[in-house]
């Protein structure tokens, strides 16, 4: 027999030697742990093969009523789980049709709307820092790299020297998926001033004391998504930026779809910038237009517009 949790640490082993981010590795060990003392403590079940469909369902109650978790947040776990005993099944320590998994579906999520910026608080926001020293220079570039091309604080991040290039840059997305995303006239203008400022402020550092990170703090290291969230939210605060809008990087990625769809964008195409799987995921953006947006778009690209045809002699 298979002890669960020598399983999740080969898993885990396995994803490491993969490549995988250390966030991504974080969040299934955190999930699959959590599951795994679900396991022991509720259902007295050690092994993997004593697994069955029927304690999935008994975890998936346990989620909803106890730890009173929504749906949304259920499906990751789910999500986990599935990425788990697929690894099991291709390690052979179960058979595929021994998977518990195999007839579990993920929960319906609600319908819900997201509500992000609107373009007079993105141009509040940019226009409240200043352009004086490296650092207010920085946060500008940051903030403009989160609206003008929708990536994830983490991907921002991770951004190096050598991803730069003159008309794109490569982004590192999940599951160690790269993708490219283009450099706007204001993006390129905002960096040139910014790499100016940078050789500038680490002039009189050695090298090997700067790291190779496109976005640095005042030290020379990595800048951090903490410092991010801590940026974004005092330049929302200054721009007066309405409650129901979280001020989070994520709702920079939520103004970027929503904004990108307002101007015509195809959801393949979205998703393919933004770094999604599926376009489901993108989709959902589209629940946050207004029915007139909609008209609008549908208007602009109506199959007749550019179809020449003779005036009636009626």
């Amino acid at each position: 027999m298979t002890k669960i949790v020598e399983m999740i640490e080969e898993f885990k082993l396995n994803q490491e030697i993969q490549g995988r981010k250390k966030d991504y590795i974080y969040q299934c060990m955190f999930r699959l742990n959590r599951f795994n003392l679900f396991m022991i403590n509720d259902l007295k079940i050690e092994d993997v093969e004593d697994i069955k469909s029927i304690h999935i369902k008994q975890y998936i109650k346990y989620k909803q009523e106890q730890s009173n978790e929504n749906n949304r947040t259920i499906n990751n776990y789910l999500a986990t789980l599935k990425v788990f005993f697929q690894y099991l099944i291709e390690e052979e320590f179960l058979d595929e049709d021994d998977s518990p998994m195999k007839r579990i579906k993920n929960l319906k999520e609600d319908n819900t709307v997201i509500v992000t910026f609107n373009d007079d608080e993105v141009a509040r926001i940019i226009n409240d820092v200043k352009e004086e020293t490296y650092s207010n220079v920085r946060d500008k570039l940051i903030l403009i790299f989160l609206l003008e091309t929708g990536i994830r604080v983490s991907e921002l991040c991770n951004i190096k020297e050598i991803d730069i290039s003159t008309k794109h840059i490569l982004i590192h997305g999940k599951g160690s998926k790269q993708r490219l995303v283009h450099i706007t006239k204001l993006m390129r203008r905002y960096m040139r001033k910014f790499e100016s400022l940078k050789i500038e402020r680490f002039k009189h550092k050695n090298k090997e004391d700067i790291e190779d990170y496109y976005f640095l703090d005042q030290s020379a290291r990595k800048l951090h998504r903490s410092r991010i969230n801590k940026i974004l939210k005092e330049h929302c605060g200054n721009a007066k930026v309405r409650k129901e809008v979280r001020c989070s990087p994520h709702d920079c990625r939520h103004y970027y779809a929503q904004k990108s769809l307002k101007n015509g964008i195809d959801v393949y195409s979205l998703s393919r910038l933004m770094g999604h799987y599926d376009t489901q995921i993108t989709s959902k953006y589209l629940r946050g237009l207004e029915q007139e947006d909609i008209l609008t778009i549908g208007k602009m690209y109506s199959p007749l517009n550019e179809i020449k045809l003779f005036k009636s002699k009626y």
